[in-house]
């Protein structure tokens, strides 16, 4: 019988291993990019070739290789970063494995001109597949160029699997971005296409700068600046997001990754002024030391695994949730005409914000007089709880105290003009407005005092449950009567199968209106049985959901003092501009631009 365990010829091992770090154009763009960075390079330019397929050249003002090393950087596992074990939990560089070169040149044929400042003459290098590469001296300038054509010329079946040349292109651009957004301080160019048309040239500068230069002004100046100790950067303000996670851009000590934890973290920082399913455009990068972080676990070096996740989420959500609710502070959350979420319009510069008077949403959606509001604990105050990390003092836009109610468009919307004049006027959505105020009091009474305030129903509502409906709510009863229900079982309910309760009690804000869906509701949210969401972010869900049966529903006439009400209501709370589910609630219109419209 012949011996099955085989060794592997060199040329098919080498392929092999270099499915692991080149996959596509956007990969080897990525190789090259932090071989330049890690090079010390000021300047670096990228020109690309039908997408990348064709042809890939990096060139740089680095330091440039000796002819003696040249060679040796085709050679696997060859590298100048690190040269004993420990090196492994300090690392700083971008590459580290010594694969790239290797690895490119074994599926492309790829030509290397680098000179060091202090030589002559330079080198040239060429390789292609797994023959000995040829070196030979070369008249270059200072720094390196590395040329990769053909990409998969010698492996057909993964030369078929490349898509279409403007998607290559696209995900080139994306890698192009990343690297240039964790390098303000180096010159970015990007060139495409047979007539060399430059897509990107953007110059050393800061990092909202070249925020500026590549994904355009209109989000530059809607960025928030994020900064604590462990993590720095932007995020855009609520208004601009997005339906894919593509202009997400996170870091760890400067290195691109991909991370579920850092997403999930900045998604809850956002807490409820960001729609469900919507990213915002953020750059981030989390600062920890090297020997909290294994960046060795992939070859690609774009995953990461941190010694402490948790406080690495906590970090993150914290740093972000704080951010914002400066934000929410400061009244950046009106919509301008034109505007809408993530389309690239984007609201104009804030007003000043300060204290509100007394006022809360009563039971029938409008505010009441003479009701006292608690002021949530300041940044300082953290509860670990609350949705997006912090619960912050109540404020006022001064805009918002000044308006007053003019109209109403079908029951649903308010129309408003500022008392003191200067030509613009407001629309503001009076369910999204209502639910806001509703949610931040319930917010306040649930992390405040652990408790909602209740009021007992003169007569229980009887809640009949199907079997899975009742298991839910035996689960959830003590969670839910922290929200202000009394709900006890009241024996079977034979036409579902499952059991008849009794609510006796229901959250202030919910009196006189049926309470039946809204406990079901909080069943499934409490229940989770295989605990696949956080109990903070089931009760932030649980919250939202009483907000939004406790308020104005569906066209109700508005008196011009109710309208004006809910806009006072409205201006003491944070994040006015949004309700708790991320839609927008406010919308301006100037003067100059309905006279604009009319060609006045």
């Amino acid at each position: 019988m012949t011996n099955r365990i085989k060794i592997l010829s060199p040329e098919l091992a080498a392929k092999i291993a270099a499915g692991e770090v080149v996959d596509r154009p956007a990969s080897v763009l990525k190789e090259l990019m932090e071989n330049s960075i890690d090079a010390g390079a000021r300047s670096i330019t990228v020109t690309l070739a039908e997408g990348g397929r064709r042809m890939i050249r990096v060139v740089d003002d680095g330091c440039g290789i000796s002819g003696e090393d040249a060679a040796l950087a085709f050679v696997r596992h060859a590298t100048s970063k690190i040269s004993v074990e420990d090196d492994l939990w300090a690392i700083r560089t971008m590459g580290f494995r010594g694969e790239a070169l290797a690895s490119i040149s074994s599926v492309a044929r790829v030509v290397l001109r680098t000179r060091r400042a202090s030589d002559d003459a330079g080198t040239v290098v060429e390789a292609a597949g797994v023959e000995p590469p040829s070196v030979a001296a070369d008249g270059c300038p200072a720094g390196t160029s590395v040329e990769v054509k053909d990409l998969f010329f010698n492996t057909p079946a993964r030369l078929k699997f490349l898509r279409s040349t403007q998607a290559e292109f696209g995900r080139c651009v994306e890698v192009f971005k990343k690297i240039a957004y964790a390098n303000p301080a180096t010159r970015m160019k990007l060139v495409h296409g047979p007539s060399s048309n430059k897509v990107i040239d953007s110059p050393p500068g800061t990092l909202k700068e070249r925020i500026a230069d590549i994904a355009g002004r209109g989000i530059a100046d809607r960025l928030v600046i994020v900064d604590t100790p462990f993590i720095k950067g932007f995020i855009a303000t609520p208004d601009i997001s997005h339906a894919a996670a593509s202009n997400l851009f996170t870091y760890v000590n400067g290195r691109p990754v991909r991370d579920k934890t850092l997403t999930a973290a900045i998604i809850d920082g956002c807490g409820t002024v960001i729609e469900r399913m919507r990213y915002p455009f953020a750059v981030l990068d989390v600062i920890v030391d090297p020997a909290d972080v294994d960046v060795n676990i992939h070859p690609a070096k774009t995953e990461v695994r941190f010694k402490d996740q948790r406080f690495v989420y906590d970090a993150v959500k914290a740093g972000v949730a704080g951010a914002l609710a400066a934000v929410g502070r400061s009244g950046r959350a009106v919509y301008p005409v034109g505007g809408s979420v993530g389309d690239g319009q984007y609201a104009n510069d804030p007003s000043h914000l300060q204290r509100a008077g007394q006022g809360v949403i009563d039971n029938a959606g409008f505010v009441s007089k003479g009701q006292a509001r608690l002021n949530p604990p300041g940044l300082d105050g953290v509860r670990p709880g609350a949705r997006g990390g912090v619960e912050v003092e109540a404020v006022a836009d001064t805009r918002l105290l000044e308006l007053d109610t003019v109209g109403q468009l079908w029951g649903e919307f308010l129309i408003a003009a500022s008392t003191l004049g200067g030509g613009e006027f407001y629309i503001i959505d009076q369910h999204g407005a209502a639910e806001r105020c509703a949610y931040e009091r319930l917010k306040k009474d649930w992390y405040g005092v652990e408790r909602v305030a209740s009021q007992a129903l003169l007569l229980p509502e009887r809640v009949e449950t199907t079997p899975e409906e009742a298991a839910a709510l035996n689960v959830a009863l003590e969670r839910i009567e922290r929200l202000g229900f009394e709900v006890v079982p009241f024996g079977l309910a034979p036409k579902l199968g499952g059991e008849t309760f009794l609510i006796k009690s229901v959250p202030d804000i919910l009196a006189g209106r049926g309470a039946g869906s809204v406990i079901k509701d909080l069943a499934t949210e409490f229940a989770d049985s295989d605990g696949s969401r956080k109990l903070e972010d089931r009760i932030d869900s649980a919250l939202m959901r009483v907000a939004c049966h406790s308020v104005i529903r569906g066209p109700r006439p508005l008196t011009r003092e109710e309208g004006n009400a809910l806009l006072r209501s409205l201006a003491k709370v944070d994040f006015a501009g949004w309700c708790p589910h991320g839609r927008p609630v406010i919308k301006r219109y100037t003067r100059a631009e309905v006279e604009a419209f009319f060609k006045r």
